[in-house]
């Protein structure tokens, strides 16, 4: 199933930050995207139902950490990625950019790097799960 593009988006995601740290494709790539869809990959009901550019059928479950759940996502574009941070209905956030960059998302529950796999930790940051990283404590 397709999302539709995001036309109202949940007053929690509106303090959503997306830094990118590089536009261009780096050809970076993440395992969780390339293996075999399970029950599990499934988003939440609220960030299907908000709609956006994220292909639902590509989501993959990557993890969770202290009550933050997380998903990597395609989206129309080839070289685009999709981080979804889910602490509960009202907090989440997503944020899409370039494949292979860093990219940066924000929200109630923290702030968050997603990078590609193989790549250095940042600075500053804790590894929570393969490719996503907490920045500062």
């Amino acid at each position: 199933m397709k999302l539709k593009t995001l036309a109202a988006v949940p007053v929690a995601v509106a303090g959503l930050t997306v830094i990118l740290g590089g536009c261009a494709w780096t050809g970076g790539s993440y395992a969780a995207l390339d293996r075999d869809r399970q029950p599990s990959d499934e988003l939440p009901d609220v960030v299907e139902e908000a709609g956006s550019d994220m292909d639902a059928d590509s989501a993959r479950y990557v993890g969770e950490h202290d009550g933050v759940e997380f998903w990597l996502a395609r989206t129309d574009e080839p070289e685009s990625v999709c981080l979804v941070v889910y602490p509960n209905d009202t907090d989440w956030v997503t944020g899409c950019g370039g494949y292979g960059s860093r990219l940066g998302v924000g929200g109630p529950s923290g702030d968050y790097v997603l990078l590609p796999d193989g790549l250095p930790a940042p600075d500053d940051t804790t590894k929570l799960i393969d490719n996503v990283y907490l920045v500062g404590d």
